[in-house]
């Protein structure tokens, strides 16, 4: 706080030392060579405060750019997360269907052998009773 009124004083007092020179020159005046450096250094303090005002103001705009792009791809990103999660969960019931019908299969074939073997047994018995 100090610092900011201590600047805006040193401003307002450059400022108007700046606007006296200004004005002794506009009177045909000569100026001085601080006088000269003086408005050549408030030329430049211009320049600057002007660059970096421009400068400040190109960074915020790409700043907000890349925020909206952000934006973008996350949005994007969590609509491709969805869409992979519902895939996800699709394949897993596929999978779940194919162990399914696997375990039924065993079974099936567990009950087919144990059938074969019980039908070859008694075959095998009647031929033995036969002889």
């Amino acid at each position: 706080m100090v610092e900011a009124v201590a600047v805006s004083a040193i401003e307002q007092l450059i400022s108007e030392y700046v606007r006296r020179i200004v004005e002794k020159a506009m009177a045909g005046k000569r100026l001085s060579d601080w006088e000269m450096g003086i408005l050549m250094m408030d030329h430049m303090r211009s320049s600057l405060e002007a660059k970096i005002e421009m400068t400040r103001k190109d960074l915020e705009a790409k700043i907000e750019t890349v925020r909206s792009d952000l934006e973008v791809a996350k949005s994007e990103l969590g609509a491709k997360i969805s869409s992979i999660e519902t895939k996800i969960s699709s394949i897993e019931k596929r999978v779940e269907k194919v162990e399914s019908d696997i375990d039924y299969m065993k079974k099936s074939l567990d009950s087919l052998r144990d059938n074969v073997i019980n039908v070859l047994v008694a075959e095998l018995k009647r031929r033995m009773e036969q002889e």
